[in-house]
């Protein structure tokens, strides 16, 4: 009976073993590459590529963020991709070694060649969620209109994007301590999921909870939805527009809880990054919000971001907030705001 039973599992546990030994190979032939002109080359996992940077791990120096300008060519075969260009077309399949400055798109049905420079954003669709993820944390002091001493600042920036879906994701905050009391002077968080159903056009969600002393407001929250264009993709910059339509629920600092009010979102984001020498970036977000049904009121939100990479994934940012609001919850209040913000940041 042990020699039928042995004479059974025998081919199994053969089979088993070459799908083992099979899995190895195929593995470590999909290992990513990374070519350096300086001569050097490093192997590892290519997760994404998105405005210039590519997110690269490896055994030898964890996760990474490379500038493209620092890569000859490269190799990454370890998921299935989305590959768009900067003339917006969009491809399916992985990436292959070429000639230095060049890329090769490997598709189910064609291999093409074009410059390394053109690819705009590579997302893996295959993969885990936190390897689509990317951001900036940063903290620092601040000078603003309504504090004349200095306050702790936090500014939290987190993207998502795998090929079709995105997130983004900013919370900032502008906080003062002294020894009577804690003053939460400024609070802002963006939200902004989407789905693009052409590389270009999306559908996204709109959502924000704000506060603002200088401006009156305890508490404020949106809730909408809308369309979203990415009109300019270039090697270096690329900017979109998203507008909808949004329920508003609001608060003032010493006045009652208003719901029911509409606004029309107009949100402009436009990103310039030059990575060749000096590794800068500079984000500007802008957004007009018009009351449709509150006798003519237009408010504006918006910042504008710098950040100059230090030592690898750290960064020296300034960044610019800017409010307005044509009627504030209360009179007394002003319809303006500013703020000015120094900080170190860390992006992964």
């Amino acid at each position: 009976m042990e020699e039928v039973l042995f004479l059974l599992y025998k081919p199994v546990f053969l089979l088993t073993l070459v799908w083992f030994l099979c899995s190895d190979v195929l593995q470590a032939q999909s290992t990513d590459t990374l070519y350096f002109k300086t001569g050097l080359k490093l192997s590892g996992e290519f997760d994404h590529l998105e405005r210039g940077m590519i997110s690269f791990s490896s055994d030898e120096l964890d996760d990474q963020e490379i500038s493209t300008y620092k890569i000859s060519t490269l190799a990454a075969s370890s998921y299935s991709y989305r590959i768009t260009t900067v003339r917006n077309v969009v491809y399916y399949g992985t990436l292959g070694k070429a000639d230095s400055g060049m890329v090769k798109i490997l598709t189910s049905e064609d291999t093409l060649l074009i410059p390394l420079k053109e690819l705009s954003i590579v997302a893996s669709y295959d993969t885990g969620f936190f390897n689509n993820l990317s951001g900036t944390l940063a903290l620092g002091y601040v000078f603003t209109k309504s504090a004349s001493l200095g306050v702790l600042n936090t500014y939290n920036d987190i993207s998502y994007f795998d090929g079709k879906f995105a997130a983004d994701l900013s919370m900032s905050g502008i906080t003062s301590f002294t020894s009577d009391a804690t003053k939460r002077i400024r609070e802002y968080v963006w939200l902004t999921p989407g789905y693009y159903f052409t590389p270009s056009w999306q559908v996204a969600g709109i959502f924000s909870y704000q506060r603002n002393l200088e401006l009156g407001t305890s508490k404020r929250f949106m809730e909408g939805a809308g369309v979203g264009y990415k009109f300019l993709v270039r090697e270096h910059m690329d900017a979109h527009l998203i507008a909808g339509v949004a329920t508003v629920q609001e608060s003032a600092l010493q006045g009652s809880f208003h719901k029911g009010l509409l606004e029309a979102p107009f949100i402009l984001q436009y990103n310039l990054y030059l990575l060749k020498d000096n590794n800068f970036r500079l984000q500007v977000v802008q957004g007009i919000f018009p009351g449709l049904n509150e006798d003519g009121r237009v408010r504006a939100e918006g910042w504008i971001r710098a950040g100059y990479t230090i030592i690898d994934t750290f960064s020296v940012n300034v960044l610019f907030y800017n409010s307005y609001d044509s009627q504030p919850p209360l009179k007394i209040f002003s319809k303006s705001d500013y703020s000015l913000v120094f900080g170190i940041g860390y992006s992964f």
